[in-house]
Formats: C-alpha cells, structure tokens, sequence
C-alpha cells in the first residue's frame, strides 16, 4: 500500500486493525500507528476529503479485481479468462429404457459418459410392455418427462407422424464423422426412418433363430435340428418325456409378445398381413399358422407356457428343461454363461425352420429416440451417439453380455468374434439378419392395436377358443382400425 493511501485509511479509520465494505466486498488490513494512538477525523469533511476517500476505495477495488480475476482461471493468450474453464450448470436428462442386458451394460458406463460431458444421466428402467405404455403417455400428453426413450422400431411410424419425435437428420449430418451412419445395419437404421426423414439411432438389434439342446437330442436319438416346420413339431413330440419338454415359446399375449414369435409361424405359412390395404389375418393360412402354434405350446411347453414371456423361454433354456425354443438371437451370451447357465457349450444354433412359403427370421431393433418435448435435445443426442458408437458397443460387448449390438465393424471386429466364439452362433445370426424381411411384421400405424388384438386372439386359442372363432372376431374388430 502507498504511503498516502495508509496515511490516508490512518486518518479515516485510525485503528490498528480495520474493515472497509465497499459494493459488498470486505477488506481488511493492519495498522502501524506513532505512539500507538488513534486519530480519528472530525465528522465535518471537506468536499475534497471525500473525493479522496473514493478515489483511494477505487484503486483497491481495482487491485483486488485485478487479483481475483488471476485466480479464477486459466487465462488465454490475450489475457482473458477461459470460458471453459467457468463452472457451467449441470444438465440432467432422463431416459426411459428397458429392462434388458444390453441396458445394464451401458448403464454401467454412465460415470464415463459424465465425465466426459458433464451432462448426468437419470435412466428409468422399465419391462418391455411397462415401457412402452408409459413412454407413450408421456409423448401424447408432451410432458417432457423424458429426453431420450428406447423405442421399438414398430412404433416409429406411428409416433413420427403423431409428431411426437424430434428428426434428428441435421444433428446427424453436423456429426456425421463421428456417427459414421452407413457402419450400422442398413436393416437397423433404416427401421428408424419415415417419409424420408430419421428419429432414432439403433442401440440393439436381432432376429430369431431355433436353439436346441444336443444333449438332449443325442439322448433322444436326433442328429440334427429341424429345418421344417413338420419336423419341428414331429421332434418337440419325441423330447417331450422323462420330465423334459419339446420346445418353449412365447404365449403372453401382446404384439412384442407371443405375436413376435408366432409371426414367423404365420409368414412360414404365407399369411398376408394386408390385402389390397386392408387386413387378413383369418385366412386359411393364418389358421393352419395358429393351430401349429397353440398345439406346440399346449402340448410340448412346460407348465405355465400360455403364459410365457421371453426371458421365461431363455430361463426354461438355461434350466436344461425344454429341448427347443424358437427367440432372440441374443439368448447366447445367457445360454452360455456358466454364472446362471446349467447348458453352457450344450446349445446348438440353426436358422428357424421353414414353412410352405419359406423361412421367415425375424427383425428387430430398439432406437434410442429424442421427444420433440425434451428441453435438452443437444445434450439427448450426445448421449444416444455415444451409447451407440462403435467404441461403446464393442466395450459393453467385450465387458459385459451383448449379442445385440448394431454395427457392422462390432460384429467384424476379432475381439468381438473371439469372445463370442459359440460355435455356429454368429454366421446363423447374421445369416438371418440378413434374409429377415423388414416387414416381418408390417410397419404401419396401425400395427400397435392390430398386433395387441391378435396377441389376444393367440391367447384366446391356448385357453381353449377355436382358432378360426378367434381369428374372425379379431378380424372384425381390426378392420375398424382401418376405417378412415
């Protein structure tokens, strides 16, 4: 401090200590008096007095500004503050996901995502019909609940022209170098597009495949898995014996449930979803489809099989108590994991077998979407390219259990292929991938209701209902869905 500055605070505030407040800020310094006396000023001041009593309050204020301005960061060339260096307020995003491997993989990466971006992550872990229930609801009542819902690629069409999701072309081409699009499955990505524009990123993906325990085949004389649909019921027939049973499949009802699978029993058979715009789903060949379906699970599945969900058939698997199941390609890594696996290296892998109009592998991904109500879009996308990179894919694969992933180089990398070296497992997936027809089930608006009515009619046809009764009343109730 200047001599005429301490002479002058000497003067002002002549203690030996002292504080002065100015616009908020305290400052406090130490005094050295002759004599160890106070000298205090008359309150009658001088115009002139008072000007120097502000004029010294500026420099200090401007020192200290100086100081501080120093302190609070790394400053940049010209001597200014990094703005990066400031502290930001925290974004959180919500995102609704569904209860599934491939979600708890990614989950477990959360902290690193954080880290790297600074945005948190609150996900909402729901069971597959739980989730799309309650995601619906909050995209029609624009809630804003959510900034990021795993979708079902079914539902794309619908909740596009609802106006519900935000198109996220520009942000993917401003990204392109990083999202690098054309490395996903063109099958995948494209089930995310509508009228030419894209809503989502696809974060796992499969088909259906037959697996089938050898060891129970060998001890029932069977060398080889069916390829036919009249050998698949002709097989689950013989397995069933000795406290064993023939094959599992799903028989909860729902379009995601029992209809997913069935599906590929109805297309086996040539059913039409529509014809000439409208559906036809009680067709002769849809009843054939239906009644091979009803009698492989009312009389080959275990106990309770009407009512089974996917991951009831993958238990039934793992247990070693059903010889079959027609399901998701990405059972594997579960089937043979020896930490909840009683058939690890026991499961064979074969293409779903064929009906009189062919094979018909399924089709399925789940997105990960952005509502058009999310007050954080940039920060949602971040997250949605991140969880499905290449680099995130392949590190969930090789840390965790996924046979689900989306592109093409995690599926051709070796460490991929060395880790999931199941034998016959990876060309039967891609092979059906590959010959699955994207509209294994018809990718319309209409398909939500139209596939729950016939999940229910499925269902109908397990608890004792004949099939073509069942099939006609859905019929009936489903062309009201067309009516324009």
């Amino acid at each position: 401090m200047r001599n005429f500055e301490r002479r002058f605070l000497e003067r002002r505030w002549g203690e030996k200590t002292g504080s002065l407040r100015f616009f908020g800020k305290r400052f406090i310094w130490g005094l050295k008096l002759k004599g160890g006396c106070c000298m205090r000023t008359s309150l009658r001041k001088s115009v002139a007095v008072m000007l120097m009593n502000l004029i010294v309050l500026t420099l200090v204020l401007a020192a200290c500004s100086s100081n501080s301005s120093e302190n609070s960061g790394s400053p940049n060339s010209n001597g200014s503050s990094n703005p990066a260096s400031e502290t930001k307020e925290t974004v959180e995003i919500t995102a609704a996901m569904q209860q599934h491997t491939a979600v708890d993989a990614i989950q477990a990466m959360l902290p690193e995502f954080e880290k790297q971006t600074g945005i948190k992550v609150k996900f909402d872990i729901l069971p597959q019909e739980e989730l799309h229930s309650k995601t619906e609801l909050a995209l029609a009542s624009n809630s804003g609940q959510y900034d990021v819902i795993m979708m079902d690629m079914m539902f794309t069409s619908q909740y596009s022209k609802a106006n519900w999701l935000a198109p996220l072309d520009d942000l993917i081409s401003q990204n392109e170098a990083t999202i690098q699009s054309s490395d996903f499955l063109s099958g995948f990505y494209d089930a995310f597009k509508n009228d030419g524009k894209t809503y989502g990123l696809p974060f796992y993906g499969e088909s259906t495949m037959l697996m089938y325990n050898k060891e129970i085949f060998q001890a029932a004389g069977i060398e080889k898995p069916p390829a036919t649909i009249d050998e698949l019921v002709e097989d689950a027939k013989k397995l069933t014996k000795d406290g064993k049973y023939g094959i599992a499949l799903r028989g909860m009802r729902g379009e995601g449930m029992n209809i997913y699978i069935w599906a590929g029993f109805y297309n086996a058979f040539g059913g039409k979803w529509l014809k000439d715009g409208q559906p036809d789903i009680n067709s002769p060949e849809a009843v054939k489809a239906t009644e091979v379906y009803r009698d492989l699970i009312k009389n080959y599945a275990p106990p309770g099989g009407a009512n089974f969900s996917w991951d009831q058939v993958q238990l039934a698997l793992q247990q070693g108590t059903v010889a079959m199941a027609i399901d998701a390609t990405n059972f594997a890594p579960r089937l043979e994991n020896p930490e909840n696996s009683k058939v690890v290296g026991k499961i064979g892998y074969a293409m779903v077998p064929s009906g009189p109009a062919g094979a018909s592998p399924s089709v399925y991904t789940a997105g990960l979407v952005i509502p058009k109500s999310s007050s954080h879009i940039d920060a949602a996308f971040q997250f949605i390219s991140w969880a499905t990179s290449k680099e995130v894919q392949l590190k969930t694969a090789i840390d965790g259990m996924r046979g689900d992933v989306t592109r093409k180089s995690v599926w051709e990398d070796e460490s991929y292929k060395n880790k999931y070296s199941y034998p016959g497992w990876i060309d039967v997936t891609v092979k059906s991938m590959d010959q699955a027809d994207p509209d294994y089930r018809p990718r319309i608006v209409e398909w939500k209701r139209m596939g729950d009515r016939l999940g229910i009619a499925v269902s109908e046809t397990l608890a004792g209902r004949d099939v073509k009764t069942a099939l006609d009343a859905a019929q009936k109730d489903i062309e009201v869905y067309f009516r324009k």
